[in-house]
């Protein structure tokens, strides 16, 4: 018998595309952190010897969610100004706390944090922007979370750096000691074209072209960004972009709600993903993404929570109800965004906008095991009809009890594997009181 690293033994198993056999109990055969095979369990168990075994009786086995919008330092900030314009928001409470309490120490601990509360989301990949990349990818690595980390170019100093230049320089390191590693990716994220100039916008472009990284950055999020830009540039800010060639990297924008259909045809033929933050967008009243356009100009559209700072949480279920639900009133059609579409939307979808759909984000053969498994024995979400349905407006995170990652398992009947909970629990009561006190003083 061949020894194998994990079985995951006779689960609901979620392949697109594949409905019909859905409730035929199947086992997946997963060594060196890659799907081997998915059969039949007593077939199965004839050909391998595994070290470790999952049940997964009643458990619907799914990819994990893939979230293309985060800002995942920022998970102590949860709560501290709501009900507030994007600007004020910003200009008043996040920016002046970050100034202040944004140190290597903060970052690691607050990552730590926000990457464990992805895994009790079902998210196994998330798309970052932030600063300190080396910390939050420490911190990913002990959680075993995967992660594509932005780090953030400004025009002014921030956090780690006083200028661009010094950025620009501290992510050719990073890429270079990362580049071999099994869970994280650098990429580069000039913040947005109200905060990053020209001159830091191309030179981010040559940078990402010369490494071949993902370009990540906020883009159309409000109509006064547009109207700026159209005054300054006489452009839309896909136009201007476009001008500047940034377009003829690998792309990720985030937000993208003020968009144009010409703006839809740049992206859909320089092969572009947007990132929708519908929580995110309603909350900051910020606007509607404009999805049905999209759909028609084939744009690829996957789904992020943005951070918790706004969001307040980081629940891909919580974005998938709300996206279908929301854009099927917005066009008065109930079959508008079927369950199916918005799923794939926060799985293959956002693999794709990462440029990683070959090896993550559906069930198949030498794909990366990277999967959640989800408790359907449960009073409220008994009985189940379609998985689809179920996953999108039934199923909360409460319901996520096993989490894989690069084959190895990270969670465990809900109890994290590899953290402390109660000891991180504890750690941001203490950030807690430190900024609370500041943000008062300060108001």
């Amino acid at each position: 018998m061949q020894k194998i690293d994990l079985l995951i033994k006779n689960g609901f198993i979620l392949q697109f595309n594949t409905n019909k056999d859905f409730f035929q109990k199947k086992s997946i055969i997963i060594d060196k952190g890659k799907i081997i095979e998915i059969g039949n369990n007593e077939d199965l168990s004839k050909k391998y010897d595994p070290k470790q075994i999952i049940s997964a009786k009643n458990k619907i086995v799914m990819p994990g969610f893939v979230n293309t919008h985060t800002h995942l330092a920022m998970s102590y900030y949860k709560g501290l100004a709501d009900d507030l314009p994007l600007m004020e928001w910003l200009q008043k409470h996040i920016w002046p706390v970050e100034n202040k309490f944004m140190k290597k120490e903060l970052v690691y601990n607050a990552a730590l944090h926000g990457a464990a509360e992805m895994i009790k989301n079902g998210i196994t990949t998330f798309n970052d922007m932030y600063f300190f990349g080396d910390e939050t990818a420490q911190a990913c690595e002990k959680v075993g979370i995967r992660a594509v980390l932005g780090e953030g170019v400004l025009d002014f100093p921030v956090a780690n750096y006083q200028n661009a230049n010094e950025i620009f320089s501290y992510i050719k390191e990073m890429n270079e000691k990362y580049k071999d590693d099994e869970l994280i990716d650098f990429a580069i994220a000039p913040h947005a074209i109200y905060t990053c100039g020209k001159e830091n916008l191309i030179k981010a472009k040559e940078l990402a072209s010369k490494l071949d990284l993902l370009l990540h950055i906020h883009l159309s999020e409000t109509e006064k960004e547009v109207n700026e830009c159209l005054k300054k540039h006489i452009l839309r800010p896909v136009e201007y972009l476009d001008s500047l060639g940034l377009f003829e990297n690998k792309v990720l924008i985030a937000h993208g709600i003020w968009m144009n259909d010409k703006e839809m045809e740049i992206l859909s033929q320089k092969n572009i993903s947007v990132s929708i933050n519908t929580k995110s967008n309603l909350k900051l009243a910020n606007g509607f993404t404009p999805i049905k356009k999209y759909l028609k100009h084939e744009v690829n559209l996957s789904l992020g929570t943005d951070g918790v700072a706004s969001n307040n949480n980081l629940s891909m279920f919580e974005e998938m109800g709300i996206v279908s639900t929301l854009h099927k009133t917005l066009n008065n059609n109930p079959t508008f965004l079927p369950a199916e579409q918005v799923v794939k939307m926060a799985t293959i979808n956002g693999a794709k906008s990462l440029n990683k759909e070959k090896e993550i984000g559906s069930i198949g053969i030498g794909k990366k095991a990277d999967l959640i498994l989800i408790e359907t024995n449960d009073i409220c979400v008994q009985p189940v009809y379609n998985p689809y349905s179920h996953l999108v407006y039934v199923i909360t995170s409460e319901q996520v009890k096993d989490v894989i990652i690069n084959g190895k398992i990270v969670m465990k009947d809900r109890n994290l594997i590899n953290v402390d909970e109660e000891e991180m629990v504890e750690r941001a009561k203490y950030y807690k009181s430190k900024i609370l006190k500041f943000n008062h003083i300060k108001n």
